[in-house]
């Protein structure tokens, strides 16, 4: 359509991904919408501190996958919409769009493409799992 509709809305795609996270047995830093709208009627210096580290520097998932002997491997993903023919609906946007390129974020579209991320994330932290055992620390 002219109005390139999403199929889900991104609240749904990330409660599905939240669920595929939960069912490694990971775990992910989240800040809900309605935590940042919160934080956007708080007095201006905490706004200007927590913005500050976290505006477009954080996406909507920061999953961590344990390592083992202390060390997490953490990865960026970002959700964004599509339309019916798979275009591009929810874009990135500002200091968002910098960091997510310059640091290579997974952006993911739908739950296909959330499940082969996660698997990508899976045989990278077994490889450096298994490294990191046959090194002494």
């Amino acid at each position: 359509s002219k109005t390139m509709k999403s199929l889900v809305s991104e609240d749904m795609l990330q409660k599905a991904t939240n669920d595929l996270i939960e069912l490694k047995r990971w775990w992910f830093i989240r800040f809900e919408n309605w935590f940042m709208y919160w934080m956007r009627q708080q007095e201006p210096k905490y706004q200007k501190h927590f913005f500050g580290q976290v505006a477009g520097k954080m996406p909507d998932n920061l999953i961590m996958v344990e390592l083992g002997h202390g060390m997490f491997l953490g990865v960026k993903l970002e959700l964004k919409t599509e339309d019916a023919k798979g275009r591009a609906v929810g874009k990135l946007h500002g200091k968002q769009k910098n960091h997510a390129e310059k640091e290579g974020w997974y952006i993911a579209r739908n739950t296909k493409q959330v499940e082969a991320i996660l698997e990508e994330i899976e045989t990278v932290s077994e490889k450096v799992r298994r490294a990191l055992n046959e090194t002494k620390i």
